[in-house]
């Protein structure tokens, strides 16, 4: 019984072909956006948590210092405390002595002093502007960092400030092609420094290319620069350690030591995945439930177009009826052809969606993650507004008295 209400329901949609498929249009859409959206903001995610994570699960980096080029702390901070008479105050950077406490903290397994600045590196006649860290050898290890070439800094180049530096992969190979740097000679600033070995490359990262980079003795870039203020400092929580508890004994070290929270930031990679992991999660969620406006728009239609089929096939309603079709049978009937509107608009919706998200990750050079259960969701979503919205004109149909069915014609 139910097939030969399936082939009736199917023989008529059939019979409004044009119809048919503008009716479904609001569910091919609604469907569609939803499996796009959310699979392009399930592929943010993943980049989010890939490039993170690319800079070490367990960093942790704490700043001292104002920064006058951002609105408040380099970590985050209010700004600088102010002293008695009003103006503000800067706090004393960290000594050698501190940078050791900091890496003798419960919990730190390294810790590295980071002074970062810019600088003009040149080989012959080539030359670039790159970004320069002046840092130990834990700094790879802790910022996610692997040599491709060569070595990293070592203790001795540290104690001794020797001239060595290492570069980023597009530092090498905008100044020296394909050519093995091992060896070489950089100017950094007019300077002469040893090339000791070349990073791999990274994935960008928020707009920041980490290739882009030369890494030397911090004790070296004290001398180069003249600056011998440590006020940054990379440290990685050990692999079992509770990273929450050690930023707070960290907070509490350094708190003593500025006397102010103001002066101060600690932060860990894991609370900004978590943070940025939570709003992309809510801004999905958002974006999903702004295109199922869509399916409940295209539920509309559906009912729209079964009342005004039901108004079409009274009299066949009535013939029905009147050789013995009960009033189950015709509301399954109309019940049926809503399904089968909703359920193939589902389905074309989903191979749009699918299509769009990945036609829009080439174009938005992003990748996407199309999810199943989001997919089955919608899916299920569209049959479940099919079954909704052609609840009525079923009943309708259901409910018409034969002998008044017949007399329309």
């Amino acid at each position: 019984m139910i097939g030969q209400t399936l082939k009736i329901s199917v023989r008529a949609i059939w019979t409004q072909k044009v119809r048919s498929i503008l009716t479904m249009l609001g569910v091919i859409i609604g469907v569609g956006a939803v499996i796009a959206l959310v699979s392009l903001g399930n592929g943010a995610q993943q980049s989010i948590n890939k490039n993170i994570e690319g800079l070490g699960s367990n960093l942790i980096v704490a700043n001292v210092g104002y920064n006058p080029f951002s609105s408040g702390f380099r970590g985050g901070g209010a700004g600088p405390t102010t002293s008695a008479t009003g103006s503000p105050t800067q706090p004393q950077p960290l000594t050698t002595t501190q940078v050791t406490a900091l890496a003798n903290t419960n919990g730190v397994r390294q810790a590295a002093p980071v002074l970062s600045g810019n600088a003009t590196l040149g080989v012959g006649a080539s030359t670039l502007s790159s970004s320069v860290d002046g840092t130990n050898g834990a700094y790879a290890s802790i910022t996610g960092y692997h040599v491709a070439q060569g070595r990293f800094l070592s203790a001795l180049d540290v104690q001794a400030a020797n001239p060595v530096i290492v570069l980023g992969s597009g530092d090498a190979q905008t100044l020296f092609g394909r050519q093995d740097p091992i060896g070489d000679i950089v100017n950094l600033n007019g300077v002469p420094f040893h090339v000791v070995g070349v990073l791999a490359a990274k994935a960008t990262s928020a707009g920041k290319n980490p290739n882009d980079l030369a890494v030397i003795p911090w004790t070296t870039y004290s001398q180069v620069f003249g600056s011998t203020g440590i006020t940054e400092v990379d440290l990685s929580a050990g692999p079992h350690a509770n990273v929450n508890a050690v930023v707070a004994r960290l907070d509490q070290k350094l708190l003593r030591w500025t006397g102010s929270t103001q002066d101060f930031t600690v932060t860990a990679q894991s609370q900004i995945l978590s943070t940025l992991s939570s709003v992309n999660r809510v801004e999905t969620l958002l974006l999903g439930g702004v295109a199922s406006i869509s399916l409940i728009v295209g539920g509309i239609g559906i009912m729209n177009i079964m009342l005004v089929s039901v108004t079409e096939r009274t009299r066949e309603i009535g013939i029905r009826k009147a050789v013995g079709a009960s009033t189950r049978d015709i509301m399954a009937q109309f019940l049926i052809e809503s399904l089968v509107l909703s359920g193939l608009g589902g389905l074309l919706g989903v191979a749009a969606g699918v299509g769009f998200s990945h036609v829009m990750s080439g174009i938005l050079k992003s990748p996407t993650a199309v999810s199943v259960p989001t997919t089955a969701l919608a899916f299920g979503f569209a049959l479940g507004v099919g079954l909704i919205f052609g609840l009525w004109p079923a009943m309708r149909a259901a409910l018409m008295r034969p002998a008044q069915a017949l007399r329309v014609d």
